[in-house]
């Protein structure tokens, strides 16, 4: 089985009531068998340089505990502020680690991130 990235999404976010183009990442899922190979890497790697070619200027993702060593290792960072996205019935607060990878030069966000729209 291979490397699958479900998305990687662009979108107009809100970062502390700014508008902001940003590269949400979803899916990354590599087979037990094939880990620790360097494949995550390589395919988020792609994933981040796709997103730069498109005009983000921020990649986001909503990540599991036990995925944030991994994804600090390639450079992500964590957000320390809340981070709201759209559901049927209504917006909620991401219960995930929210992970950051600047893409360009820019402030991080200092009160609150929006999603604009469903989890990717």
């Amino acid at each position: 089985m291979f490397p699958k990235v479900g998305r990687w999404l662009p979108r107009d976010m809100a970062f502390d009531g700014s508008p902001r183009r940003t590269a949400g990442l979803g899916g990354v899922l590599v087979h037990p068998a094939h880990r620790g190979q360097g494949i995550a890497r390589t395919v988020i790697s792609v994933a981040v340089e796709h997103a730069r070619a498109a005009g983000a200027e921020t990649m986001i993702l909503l990540c599991r505990p036990d995925l944030v060593p991994l994804y600090a290792q390639l450079g992500w960072s964590r957000l320390s502020v809340p981070v709201t996205f759209q559901q049927p019935d209504g917006a909620r607060t991401s219960p995930l680690t929210t992970m950051i990878y600047d893409l360009a030069v820019l402030p991080r966000p200092t009160i609150s991130v929006d999603l604009r729209g469903l989890p990717f």
